[in-house]
């Protein structure tokens, strides 16, 4: 009698779902980000998974808590976003597979565009025009430790390079640099002394001065630096400046930070 009393009981708990919880059923959730398909799995994870659309397998890596295809063409993944997918999975040993529509965007996300950089600079632009030593006092940090050249990345770089160097101890050094042995103009550093000086409101400069080479004969450059950089010159070979034309128009020069003189 016992044996049958324990037998019904077990037999309503079974009825009644109480004999244990129910197995916790494996679902996918399949999603593309525009650059692949992940596949994420609520219930229990499986160890291996693949999927499988329309007779194509893909393979499933796992990272993190979600299954991911490598990365596919914009057009593989335009045709696959709206199929019907199977994702052929192991769950503790065991083959099973489970399926679901592919949702989500059918094209890559667009990044944002890059704005345009502006590059800083090169002189602070003071808003106002000045001359004299006002002037002087404002641009002598770019004049001073510079050189004017059409070779920026110095010679041999270029196969000829024209350069004037401006010390800080207000000397100057000019050169011509070229590839063709007895070719090159060497002219070591010489004192200079400022004549005058101007800045423009936009940060552009100029600057003049005579060279002394301890001759007796006067040189004189005059200088016009752009607030992009680009140079211009005139000189003046034992002449006056105030009454002569310049005895050389110089043009295709840049400003660059640094003294250099004529060393190779």
């Amino acid at each position: 009698m016992r044996k049958v009393i324990l037998i019904a009981i077990a037999a309503i708990m079974a009825l009644a779902g109480l004999t244990g919880p129910a197995t916790a059923r494996t679902t996918a959730s399949i999603i593309s980000d525009g650059l692949r398909v992940d596949v994420t799995f609520t219930g229990k994870q499986p160890t291996k998974a693949k999927l499988v659309v329309g007779g194509s397998t893909y393979k499933l890596t796992r990272k993190g808590k979600t299954w991911r295809t490598k990365t596919l063409t914009a057009q593989r993944i335009a045709a696959l976003v709206g199929k019907q997918a199977k994702v052929k999975i192991k769950v503790k040993g065991k083959r099973r597979t489970v399926g679901a529509t592919i949702t989500g965007p059918a094209t890559a996300p667009i990044a944002p565009p890059v704005p345009p950089t502006t590059p800083a600079p090169l002189f602070t632009a003071p808003g106002v025009d000045s001359t004299g030593n006002a002037a002087w006092e404002a641009i002598k940090g770019y004049f001073l430790d510079s050189t004017f050249t059409d070779c920026p990345a110095g010679w041999p770089n270029c196969a000829v390079e024209y350069r004037y160097g401006h010390f800080a101890n207000y000397q100057q050094a000019y050169c011509r640099l070229t590839n063709t042995s007895g070719s090159d103009i060497i002219n070591g550093r010489h004192p200079i002394y400022i004549a005058g000086a101007e800045q423009k409101a936009d940060g552009s400069w100029a600057v003049s001065y005579q060279l002394d080479w301890g001759d007796g004969q006067p040189r004189w450059y005059s200088w016009y630096v752009a607030a992009n950089g680009s140079v211009t010159g005139r000189y003046w070979f034992n002449a006056d400046p105030n009454l002569s034309a310049p005895t050389e128009e110089i043009t295709g020069l840049v400003w660059v930070r640094g003294a250099r003189d004529c060393s190779y």
